[in-house]
């Protein structure tokens, strides 16, 4: 009231002024918001089939993950990745249904504030029948209060879709780090198996060897055992005689030296004692043993004498001499022979030796070991 005239016209032609280009605004906002409301829904519908898509390529992965560990972890990382990006474009609608919300708010706050002016201006002015306006204005804050209604709870759905997803891309990173583990582990077997296999393949090859060795060896051992034998039989040499073949006599005495010769043979292996000369000939070279006995009888008295000869050299004797009765001695000698060297006993001159069944004048021999 303390305005002049001229002021208050003016003042309510500027305000006149405003509520019609805040009554613009609003029409033109509910247009805007009318075609970004259809872009929403498009939208989320959008969203919802994506999110549907990535929920049934995430089974078709899961199936695929029981035939292969690690196709799983393959298909789970890309599964993982497609939900990613589908929290990613989630966020970003988020974001644009923030703004539109902003929006929405700011046009609330232009709507209220064109209702201050205009019941500020019904104070000063009547009321004139702009009812259309009215309705037209109350129409749009309920559906500005619907739209806003719907985008919460499609944020609210959205919320609790990602939230679930996140849970299944926690799940399936923990699934993924436990099957690692289970092929490092799985790895590691396979890795101390090989390791075991070829120190087994080592140990087979060397028993193979040691194998053909031996088997060698034992080729060997026995190619060597029948030479061996071959030798021993060929150094199997041995003899015993006595000095008559049957009943009894007795040989001197004489005024020369007599060979003797031993008839009945023992033993003869080898066929190096001559049964007829009485001479043993070395067939091999090496150490042979020699033993002889010397045996005589009488009432008178008696000289019982004989040598070994070597290749004509006297070696050893043995003598007996006394009155009457029983005389014996006997000699052995060891005697290193080439081959064709001879033995033989020589009774000495004036000496008698006699004989009976008990076989008491006795000549024998054998090869010790052969020499090289």
């Amino acid at each position: 009231t303390s305005l002049k005239n001229e002021g208050f016209s003016v003042f309510t032609a500027a305000v006149g002024n405003f509520v019609f280009v805040v009554h613009q605004q609003v029409d033109g906002g509910l247009g805007e918001n009318e075609i970004s409301q259809q872009q929403v829904d498009g939208g989320l519908v959008r969203m919802r089939s994506v999110n549907s898509r990535s929920m049934e390529d995430s089974v078709r992965m899961r199936s695929v993950n029981s035939r292969s560990m690690e196709d799983s972890v393959r298909m789970r990382s890309v599964n993982s990745r497609s939900m990613e990006d589908s929290l990613r474009m989630n966020r970003s609608m988020e974001d644009s249904l923030r703004m539109r919300s902003v929006n929405s708010r700011s046009m609330e706050d232009s709507v209220r504030m064109s209702q201050q002016l205009r019941s500020e201006d019904g104070r000063q002015n009547p009321p004139q029948a702009d009812t259309s306006r009215t309705e037209a204005l109350t129409d749009s804050t309920q559906y500005c209060h619907l739209f806003f209604t719907d985008i919460h709870a499609a944020l609210r759905e959205l919320t609790a879709t990602v939230t679930e997803q996140r849970v299944d891309i926690r799940e399936l990173t923990t699934t993924v780090t436990e099957q690692r583990v289970n092929i490092r582990a799985l790895e590691t077997r396979l890795r101390d198996a090989e390791k075991a296999d070829e120190q087994q393949t080592f140990i087979l090859e060397e028993l193979n060897k040691k194998h053909d060795e031996i088997s060698s060896l034992g080729e060997v051992t026995s190619s060597q055992v029948e030479e061996l034998r071959k030798e021993n039989r060929d150094r199997e040499i041995a003899f015993s005689a006595s000095l008559l073949q049957s009943g009894s006599g007795s040989i001197g005495p004489s005024t020369t030296d007599i060979t003797l010769v031993y008839r009945n043979v023992f033993t003869n292996i080898g066929n190096a004692y001559n049964p007829v000369t009485g001479i043993f000939t070395a067939p091999l070279k090496g150490v042979y043993v020699f033993k002889f006995s010397v045996y005589a009888h009488g009432n008178k008295p008696n000289l019982a004498s004989a040598h070994i000869i070597k290749n004509e050299q006297y070696v050893v004797m043995a003598h007996a001499q006394q009155s009457q009765g029983t005389l014996n001695s006997s000699k052995g000698v060891v005697l290193i022979l080439e081959v064709g060297d001879v033995v033989f006993v020589r009774l000495w001159p004036s000496s008698r030796i006699e004989d009976n069944e008990n076989n008491h004048n006795t000549f024998s021999g054998y090869m010790l070991f052969p020499l090289r």
